[in-house]
């Protein structure tokens, strides 16, 4: 194993959580407020971002809130629902070499970092984690500030050994590009990106059992 930093994403790459919450909270949300989804809902909404959609659900669907109170709103619901999610398979064994190995790890997720900690806490793996990054706004993953901060924080130097693991496709681009040691995790929401990942990974895995530890 020549990768001496791992930066992981979390949902859809360590978290089998990319129906459940991502796609199941908009649904939920509008449940809360009597409302019926409309059948092209998950369709609209893949093309808009987070402040898009927001303002998107308030507006179709009439909802008695504004910015701040959707926001208060989904994050409730969005916690209730992570309460359901579990680990994808090999995740656990997978972090517990590394760090046998030497490796240090961190999470770095467009996930608020408090929700990360949360989930991976009841997993009972938030101790493989030297710290949370929140890539949001200027720190988004389509720019490669993300995972820059994040290897210097890991104590490296050279993304060429530092392991960067994602199951979405912009992301892993920005990662590829930026010279990083890319691992994709297939995911069934990002089933249509995986011949255009499996071009562009150093390892794309069908889940963490098939990880090749020799080229890691």
């Amino acid at each position: 194993m020549h990768c001496k930093q791992w930066i992981f994403d979390m949902d859809g790459t360590l978290t089998d959580s990319m129906v459940v919450v991502w796609e199941g909270a908009p649904e939920a949300l509008l449940a809360r407020f009597g409302r019926t989804p409309k059948a092209d809902l998950h369709e609209t909404l893949l093309t808009m971002g987070m402040e898009e959609g927001a303002q998107y659900l308030i507006r179709e669907y009439a909802l008695p809130l504004d910015r701040n109170g959707y926001l208060d709103v989904m994050r409730e619901v969005i916690a209730q629902l992570y309460e359901k999610v579990e680990l994808k398979p090999g995740v656990r064994d997978t972090l517990a070499r590394l760090r046998a190995e030497g490796a240090r790890m961190c999470i770095c997720s467009n996930t608020w970092s408090s929700q990360c900690r949360t989930v991976l806490t009841r997993l009972g793996i938030d101790e493989y984690f030297d710290f949370y990054i929140e890539a949001r706004g200027a720190m988004s993953k389509s720019s490669p500030a993300p995972f820059m901060e994040a290897l210097h924080r890991l104590g490296g130097t050279e993304p060429a050994g530092c392991a960067v693991c994602e199951d979405a496709l912009y992301a892993a681009q920005t990662a590829h590009d930026a010279g990083f040691y890319l691992v994709g995790i297939q995911d069934t929401t990002s089933a249509a990106d995986a011949p255009a990942l499996r071009r562009i990974c150093d390892q794309f895995l069908p889940d963490w059992t098939a990880l090749d530890w020799a080229q890691a």
